[in-house]
């Protein structure tokens, strides 16, 4: 048992949390009540990178006691959840739990904030958790103050600029060489229908062809405005919600 122990904890520590994971299960199987076991089992599960697996196993462990399980066990499993995605059980779990430190409650909670997308929210909640703790990490508060700074494009505005000219609203949403080009093959198909429509009137068959390449440009211009400001959305989101991942990751708390 303990070359086992010395075996699991070198695996742990030189980062073979995938083999870890093996060699403290073997652990667990002998001594099933030892509680530090079950704790690095779980963290090997999560830094291996198999979240699904971890929570499994702590429903297997405490699947009736799930809101007093011990605090070790508490945090990894919210961090769990945090790293899934899996907001609405984080927001039950920190109300419900009863053996999480109020400290480690309100970062989870300003975690849970940030992640929905409710910057205002988490700056708000921040300020108060400031007032009761003032050793609060600056490293979050910059991030909340951060994230509520941030411009999101409105898809409408960046449709309807590319619906007056062509490629603004390509510009709205910083994808500047896009915009150039969407301008150019606009305007410049519509140039050379114009041409084909003066030398022939509307018979011109030169006029159509470009007037039809023109006119699905612009259409396709105001659509694929509409998805660059989305796109620009999702990659501010993305690094706001990256970096809170590192947070949860870097084992501080």
């Amino acid at each position: 048992m303990e070359q086992s122990q010395k075996y699991a904890e070198y695996l742990s520590t030189s980062q073979q949390h995938t083999l870890a994971v093996e060699e403290y299960e073997r652990l667990i199987y002998f001594d099933e009540n030892n509680v530090n076991f079950k704790f690095k089992l779980i963290k090997s599960y999560r830094l291996s990178g198999d979240l699904n697996s971890g929570i499994k196993r702590i429903y297997s462990f405490y699947g009736n006691s799930l809101y007093s399980m011990p605090q070790s066990l508490a945090n990894e499993y919210i961090k769990m959840q945090l790293l899934t995605d899996s907001l609405t059980v984080v927001e039950k779990y920190i109300q419900q739990n009863n053996t999480l430190s109020i400290e480690n409650k309100t970062i989870f909670q300003c975690y849970n904030l940030l992640l929905s997308g409710d910057y205002y929210g988490a700056n708000l909640y921040i300020k108060k958790a400031e007032d009761n703790n003032l050793a609060f990490p600056a490293d979050i508060k910059i991030l909340a103050e951060k994230a509520e700074k941030i411009k999101y494009k409105s898809p409408f505005l960046a449709a309807g600029f590319s619906a007056i000219i062509p490629g603004t609203g390509k510009f709205y949403t910083k994808n500047w060489s896009d915009g150039i080009i969407s301008m150019l093959f606009v305007a410049g198909n519509a140039w050379q229908a114009y041409r084909g429509f003066s030398e022939k009137g509307l018979k011109s068959a030169y006029g159509w062809a470009f007037a039809g390449l023109s006119a699905s440009f612009y259409i396709g211009n105001i659509f694929g405005s509409v998805k660059a400001a989305k796109r620009y959305n999702k990659i501010m989101k993305n690094e706001i919600d990256n970096q809170i991942f590192e947070f949860v990751r870097s084992d501080s708390f």
